[in-house]
Formats: C-alpha cells, structure tokens, sequence
C-alpha cells in the first residue's frame, strides 16, 4: 500500500515536471563538431545535464575523422534530444549553418564542441530573455585553461543588468564590430531569438563563404546586430571557453581578417557610421602586422617573401587607401602606421623583427608558453 502510494506521487510528479518542459519555450543548441574526441563528452555532458530540460541538441559532424562522431552518436542513443547531421567538412561557418537549418527551438544557442556550459546556463540565459523581453541575452564567460579559470571581465562600455534599446543599442555599441572593446563579440555564451536570426538570413549573408575559419563569430554578429531590438548582458557565468588550442600554432586561416576588416568598411559605409572607421583602421593596422608576425614566427617565409606579403596587401586590399587617407589627415601617427604611408617594407619588416624579438624576451611569453606546455588539457 505505502509501496503504491510512492510510485503515484512519483508518478505525479514525473507528469508535472514533462508538463512542465512542454510549457517551456524550445531552445536550440547548435554544436559544430570537427575531431574533438578530447572534450566532446565534457561538453555533451554538461548540455545534456542542464536544468533546463526543454532543448533540441543539434550536432553537426563536418567531416570528422577521429572518434568524435561515434562519441556523439553513443549520447544520441541515450538521449532523445540529441541529433547529428553528418556532412563533408567545409569549416565551422557552415556546420553552423547546417545545424541551424535544422533547428525547431525559439530560441538559439550555439556551443563550440570542446567547451561547456555551466549547469544553469540555459535556464538563466531564457529566464532574463522572457523577464527582459529581449531578442538576445549575452552571459558571462570563463576562460578555462587546464585546471585554471579565469572569468572574462566585461572591459566594454555595454551595461550589465541593463536592457539597451534602439536606437541607442545600434548608435552607441554598433562600434563594438570595428575594434572598439564593448563586450564580447563570439557567438556563443549568449542566447538568440529564432525569428530575428530567421529575418537577418534572408536579407543578408549571415553565414559567410568567405570569412569561415577566422573572425566568423564577428561575421555573425556584425551582420545580424543591425536587426535586433533590444539586448541584455547578465554577470552570472553560462559559459566555460577552453582557451589555448591554436594561440600558439600558426594559423593559415589568420588572412581571412584581413579580407574581412574590407567588408566592415563597407557595413561602415552602408550605415554612414563614422565613429567606427578610427577603431577599424587602427584594428587593421595590427593585423596587417600580425600577420608577417605569423609568416616569420613560424618560418613561413623568408624575408623576400614578407616584403611581397606587405607589398601585395598595400597594392590590392582597398581599405589601404581609405586608411592611409584618413591617417595622413592626422597630425601625429604611431611609427608602424608612418611605414605604411611611406610604403617602406624594409622599415616595416625590421619593425615585425623588433615586436618578434622583444616579445620573446620578455617574461610574459615565456610564462604562457610554459603554460600552454604544463596545462593544455
């Protein structure tokens, strides 16, 4: 009899927590995944243990070729939720792509494959989306590198625990996109309403063929930040970001920003938004540098072969002039910058040599090597 009585309340309250979960708005979590069979069950695990219990797991195999898939495929088999799409690999931009084409939920989240959610998460990223009535809500994130955590500050000018409306959201933070720090511009750790995802695909190329490997976070958000009403940052962590897979490799994908900063001119353009050309041309500038530090860091060229790097940037990338107009109206310009006016490419190789050699003395990259040694995990 008590025996009965148990499984009946169990049996109650096994109902009203299934009704519960069907009265919850749907959300989607898009998983890109790409051989990540060292942290996939870490991430699945803390998605599929969220507390929020009403989600749509979409993951999305771009061509994997270590165990990763088969990983997903086991918690596929013990969670219903869960869904895998299996494609060629054509890079993380279009894995996002894909996976949203099959998203149901109302609202979006997209997870990187080798990070994790916190155990709340989604239930705090909805519960300030429904409170706030926003079109996204932006959470706090943890750089996580082995056993070290470390909270990602909000060193931006976007209120926390503030709703920020048009046209003061676009106005003031559009510059967020061109360099100026304002708050983080991933596309995860943050929660999107469908329909204005939905609208911004229509009307613009949300999912870039070009710009797939590098900056294709800040692709997304440049494009679709026009379109939204109404945005939301809470303090409290949602998002564990594993730091420290490529900072220390060379990375061929690096000359996609290049390209990509010519298109930020063009939205800057467009929107006839001029506080943003200063930060775009200043964020162009170091990664022009950046690059050549890239190509002699890791042996990638000679020296002839950065000077034509440098020469064939200046002489083709249509920003240049745009940037060499608007600082020669300047009164003072930073010595790196004067180079690039000159089209000195000997002053600017001895300059990258400089940056490369000094840094490498100093006790800061030392330390983070050591670090990404000890600690990648």
């Amino acid at each position: 009899m008590i025996i009965n009585h148990l499984l009946a309340i169990l049996f109650k309250y096994k109902e009203s927590v299934m009704n519960n979960n069907q009265t919850q708005p749907k959300v989607s979590v898009l998983i890109p995944l790409y051989n990540q069979e060292r942290y996939i069950d870490a991430c699945l695990d803390s998605i599929c243990n969220q507390s929020y219990k009403n989600l749509e797991i979409v993951i999305v195999n771009d061509g994997s070729t270590d165990r990763s898939p088969l990983m997903a495929k086991e918690w596929a088999a013990r969670d219903s939720r869960i869904k895998i799409v299996d494609k060629q690999n054509e890079g993380l931009t279009f894995a996002r792509r894909d996976g949203f084409r099959e998203a149901t939920g109302d609202y979006i989240a997209f997870v990187d494959s080798d990070d994790m959610l916190t155990p709340k998460a989604i239930e705090v990223l909805v519960h300030h989306m429904l409170d706030k009535d926003v079109d996204l809500v932006l959470g706090g994130i943890v750089r996580k590198l082995g056993f070290l955590k470390k909270k990602i500050r909000n060193h931006g000018i976007f209120p926390v625990n503030q709703v920020v409306t048009q046209p003061e959201l676009f106005d003031k933070y559009y510059v967020g996109f061109f360099g100026k720090s304002c708050f983080t511009v991933s596309m995860w750790g943050r929660l999107f309403k469908k329909s204005i995802i939905d609208k911004a695909l229509k009307e613009t190329e949300l999912f870039s063929s070009e710009i797939r490997f590098m900056g294709e976070d800040e692709h997304f958000n440049v494009m679709i930040f026009p379109y939204l009403n109404s945005m939301y940052m809470t303090d409290e962590n949602v998002y564990y970001y594993r730091y420290g897979g490529t900072a220390d490799k060379y990375n061929r994908f690096f000359p996609e920003l290049l390209s990509f900063s010519t298109k930020r001119l063009g939205l800057l353009d467009k929107y006839n938004y001029s506080e943003g050309y200063q930060y775009l041309f200043a964020e162009y500038v170091a990664i022009f540098y950046q690059q050549a530090k890239q190509l002699i860091g890791h042996n990638k060229a000679d020296k002839n072969g950065v000077m034509e790097y440098f020469r064939n940037e200046m002489e083709t990338n249509e920003l240049v002039p745009r940037l060499i107009e608007y600082y020669t109206q300047q009164t003072t310009q930073k010595p790196q910058v004067q180079l690039m006016i000159n089209h000195d490419y000997e002053g600017m190789y001895d300059y990258v040599v400089g940056l490369i050699t000094t840094g490498r003395k100093s006790i800061r990259y030392k330390v983070k090597k050591l670090l990404f040694k000890l600690l990648k995990a």
